[in-house]
């Protein structure tokens, strides 16, 4: 609800059907009550008035349980007991109807207290009142019908609850007014006070019974319509009945004659009518200015929206377009209300709108729904729709976006993918070429290897003594040569072999590792005093096969290039990064090297000191970054010459 709808008339609209029926019910206890114990109050209000008959006091017990169970609206088997109670009520009031128009006195009205109904002290027997009769065929009818609307949206309960509002009414102001024929039937006892206010109750319970529908909804709504009957009702009502009674009252006490009661009647009520018609232009102003000052909010988000926004109409034309639109395809907005929209679609794509146009009927619209439509320099743009559709109105709400550079990307991707796949494919076959390549390498070099190692050997061992020292030299460089070239190809083997290795991650202690590596190097050369010291339980996730030749190949370098200093020291430890990465390193205070050489550190045969001072193939530092980058990490490394180097790898 909008502020248009006070937040007291909202709270007092959600009691009035279990209020009334609450009433009703209590009311008929009472009334029996007094039935039954002789309490002259409770079976009327005043000494003197109409009592309620028993059966009218039945017949408000179930109509208002029966309000009751509809409002409540729980089970069907509820709602069939609610119907129920009100076809009892409707049938009370219809069995004393007739009986008034056959001329019989004998009805339900008489089957309780039937001694004490003849002793009431009244010139006519006490049955039920004729129009109170009325409005139990219209209570019991309006509770009937309650769930029921016709074809054209109308609630027939809502009229049977204003003609017992009617009814109700006239019997109050009979009251109220002193005038007998407004509340009574000539030769029938009249509608007593208590029951016709019992029955305006049940008028407005019957009502506000569904808040969401009819008469109800239309006086709680943000309308100016609902917001004009909310404020004139309640006052311009009780007011003018008030200045109706003050001015019979006046002429019956002889205050002033008739005619004088007539003018000022007359005029308070024009008075009185014109300040309430002013008050609700007042609020229908400002409500009025509100809604206009909405509107221009809604227009500009309208207009400066980068998205398209129209309104389009079941027969292919737009209704309404925002400028986007005209950005967009380039036409005037003009041209676009003047055009259907169809003869802009894409002949591939009309088929798939017509299909969807005609799902939104059943709210069915896709999340994302894309078509072309033509621009105005003839080409096509892509634009994604969203839609929603009101019947009643054949209109169709929607935004749509351009999404033509988008598609122009995805294409651009998806041929960009089918490249890379095929380069995939190209690679993958080159890769088995070149494995296939190293393996008939690897063996068929081994065999003239083995043939200049082995025939070496055999010269020098046939014709050693023969041979002067140069030439032994020369034999002893060849068979050295071979074995270096053996060792290269079981290198490169192993490097290649990183590659297409099975990795399984899990938590490896480095720590561990690291000292069995050293103790194999101690074992190797158990002349060298090496000082190591590695930092305890360093835990990394990783393949622990893949980072043990790792670690192999750094110590392995550690070792050999502080063979020279005869206080040789190896760190392995852990550090971390700014951002609380992992950082294991290999620290030694070995030979160092030149920083400006270290790009060529990791690339294969690459080597920084000769083969003289330090040998080796030149394959173990690119095997350490072969394996740092399976798994992801990166490896680099901090030197000085002569003074040590330190190597840190993040896996």
């Amino acid at each position: 609800m909008s502020k248009l709808v006070p937040w007291s008339f909202r709270t007092l609209s959600c009691w009035v059907s279990p209020g009334a029926s609450f009433v009703a019910v209590a009311s008929a206890l009472l009334v029996l009550t007094g039935w039954t114990f002789d309490i002259e109050v409770l079976k009327r209000i005043l000494p003197g008035m109409v009592s309620m008959n028993p059966a009218t006091a039945i017949a408000f017990m179930l109509a208002g349980l029966s309000l009751w169970l509809l409002v409540r609206e729980q089970s069907l088997k509820s709602q069939r007991v609610a119907q129920g109670l009100a076809l009892l009520v409707l049938l009370l009031g219809a069995l004393r109807l007739f009986g008034y128009i056959l001329g019989t006195d004998q009805g339900p009205d008489q089957w309780l207290f039937a001694a004490s109904l003849d002793d009431e002290p009244s010139p006519f027997p006490n049955r039920m009142a004729p129009n109170a009769a009325l409005g139990f065929v219209l209570l019991g009818s309006g509770l009937l019908l309650m769930q029921r609307t016709t074809s054209r949206g109308r609630r027939p309960a809502e009229y049977c609850a204003l003609l017992i509002g009617l009814v109700s009414l006239l019997a109050l102001l009979g009251y109220a007014y002193q005038v007998t024929w407004l509340y009574g039937v000539e030769s029938f006892i009249p509608m007593a006070l208590h029951t016709a206010a019992v029955f305006h109750l049940m008028a407005a319970g019957l009502l506000f019974a569904r808040r969401d529908q009819g008469w109800a909804s239309f006086i709680l709504s943000d309308s100016p319509g609902g917001a004009l009957v909310r404020h004139l009702f309640p006052v311009m009502l009780p007011c003018l009945m008030l200045l109706g009674w003050l001015r019979l009252e006046g002429e019956r006490r002889g205050m002033f004659a008739a005619d004088m009661g007539t003018t000022m009647y007359t005029v308070v009520a024009i008075l009185m009518v014109s300040l309430l018609i002013w008050w609700s232009a007042r609020i229908l102003h400002r409500a009025d200015q509100a809604r206009l000052h909405v509107e221009e909010d809604l227009e500009r988000f309208f207009t400066l929206s980068l998205d398209m926004l129209c309104i389009a109409g079941k027969d292919g034309s737009f209704k309404r377009i925002s400028p986007a639109f005209s950005t967009c395809l380039g036409y005037t907005t003009e041209e676009l209300l003047e055009r259907p929209f169809f003869d802009l679609l894409h002949p591939e794509d009309r088929d798939r709108t017509l299909a969807e146009m005609e799902n939104l009927d059943c709210g069915q619209f896709p999340d994302h729904f894309e078509n072309r439509l033509l621009c105005q320099d003839g080409t096509w743009k892509w634009l994604w729709w969203k839609a929603q559709s009101l019947p009643e109105e054949g209109l169709i709400y929607a935004t749509a976006r351009d999404v033509t550079e988008q598609r122009k990307a995805q294409e651009e991707i998806r041929l960009l993918n089918a490249a890379l796949n095929e380069r995939a494919t190209q690679l993958d076959a080159s890769n088995q070429e070149l494995e296939a390549f190293s393996y008939s390498v690897s063996h068929d070099l081994r065999a003239p290897l083995r043939g200049i190692a082995g025939f070496t050997q055999a010269l020098e061992e046939h014709a050693g003594r023969t041979l002067d020292a140069t030439s032994q030299g020369y034999l002893s460089r060849v068979r050295r040569a071979a074995e270096r070239m053996g060792y290269l190809i079981d290198d490169l083997l192993k490097l290649s072999r990183l590659t297409r290795a099975e990795m399984h991650v899990e938590a490896v202690n480095v720590s561990h590792q690291a000292e069995s590596v050293l103790a194999q190097l101690r074992q190797r050369e158990p002349q060298r005093q090496v000082e190591c010291d590695i930092t305890p339980d360093i835990i990394v996730h990783a393949d622990a096969a893949l980072l043990r030749i790792l670690l192999e190949n750094l110590l392995e370098n550690a070792w050999k290039f502080t063979s020279k200093n005869p206080s040789a020291r190896i760190e392995v430890g852990l550090t971390s990064t700014a951002d609380d990465a992992k950082v294991c390193y290999v620290r030694d205070n070995g030979v160092g090297f030149d920083m400006r050489y270290a790009s060529k550190l990791f690339g294969a045969f690459q080597r920084l000191h000769s083969m003289v001072e330090f040998p080796g193939t030149g394959i173990g530092l690119a095997t350490v970054q072969r394996v740092v980058r399976r798994h992801g990490g990166k490896v680099w490394a901090e030197a000085e010459l002569n003074k040590g180097s330190s190597f840190y790898f993040v896996v």
